[in-house]
């Protein structure tokens, strides 16, 4: 059995999508899910995704995805570890998928209705401790706080977004919750990363002209 779980990028992907050779499912929670998905995804989110009861498909691959991949991928191993076979995750999530040109489902406004506040696809780590670990673990933030060694106070600035990850941090969650070292600390950088492209990306394209078109 693989000790580590598979990976696929968007086109590939599409090209077994095209030929019906997966069921492709979508562990993004339901707002997510709601605004923006794949046509014919089925949703598991992961702060309900229990991978003991997750059903055999014969004959077909299972393709996990999320956002980015990090959360797809945090799926897939929980597959393994109750010794389900052949689970794959999209790597780089809806988000590659898009960017590869592929087509997804939108919500549509009706006519004259105010746009929407944007919508971020990298939520900041406290919403996926919470959402995906604490919460359906039933763990609370006193306990977590004493296992990892840090103050109660601490994890609830992180848990409202008020304090970031650094790799200390990281590491200890990562021991307590058996993910990989670097899980968290890349959660913040790819959701400071999307906020920033928000609100300085344009910006920074207007005044910094690429030296290989100078």
């Amino acid at each position: 059995m693989p000790s580590t779980v598979q990976s696929a990028d968007a086109k590939t992907v599409k090209e077994w999508y095209d030929r019906n050779e997966i069921l492709l499912v979508d562990v993004r929670e339901t707002s997510e899910f709601e605004l923006e998905h794949i046509a014919g995804a089925l949703l598991l989110p992961m702060s309900s995704f229990d991978a003991e009861i997750f059903p055999e498909i014969p004959g077909k691959k299972i393709v996990l995805h999320c956002a980015i991949g990090k959360r797809s991928e945090a799926a897939g191993k929980m597959l393994l570890s109750e010794g389900h076979q052949g689970a794959i995750h999209l790597t780089g999530g809806i988000d590659a998928w898009k960017a590869a040109g592929f087509p997804t489902e939108v919500q549509i406004l009706p006519p004259r209705q105010k746009s929407p506040e944007p919508v971020f696809l990298c939520p900041p780590p406290g919403q996926i401790l919470q959402k995906e670990y604490l919460a359906p673990l039933k763990i609370s933030v006193p306990d977590l706080a004493s296992h990892i060694g840090i103050s109660a106070n601490s994890l609830d600035a992180l848990l409202k977004g008020e304090i970031s990850v650094g790799v200390e941090l990281s590491l200890r969650l990562a021991r307590f919750f058996s993910t990989a070292p670097d899980f968290w600390v890349h959660i913040q950088l790819d959701h400071d990363m999307e906020q920033a492209r928000h609100n300085i990306g344009e910006n920074i394209r207007q005044e910094i002209t690429p030296r290989t078109a100078q």
